[in-house]
C-alpha cells in the first residue's frame, strides 16, 4: 500500500517545483516601463514601422524581379 504511493507524492513534488521555475519576478525599473504610456507607444509604433517596412521591402523584391509581373485589374 506503502509503496503505491510513493510514486503519487513524487509526481506531486515534481509538478509543484516545475510551478515555481515559471515564476518570474520584474524589477522596478521593468514594472514603471511597464506603467509608462509613451513607452507602449513607442512600442507600438516601432511594431507598425517595421511591419510596413517589410511589406515595403517585399514589394520592391517583387517589382524588381524578371519572374514577377505586377499587373493593373479592374474590377
Amino acid at each position: 500500500m506503502i509503496m503505491k504511493l510513493i510514486p503519487i507524492f513524487i509526481l506531486m513534488h515534481t509538478l509543484l517545483f516545475a510551478e515555481s521555475i515559471y515564476d518570474t519576478r520584474t524589477k522596478k525599473l521593468n514594472q514603471k516601463a511597464m506603467e509608462n504610456k509613451k513607452i507602449k507607444c513607442r512600442l507600438v509604433c516601432d511594431k507598425k514601422i517595421y511591419k510596413e517596412q517589410r511589406i515595403a521591402s517585399a514589394i520592391s523584391f517583387y517589382k524588381n524581379s524578371k519572374y514577377y509581373k505586377f499587373t493593373k485589374s479592374t474590377d
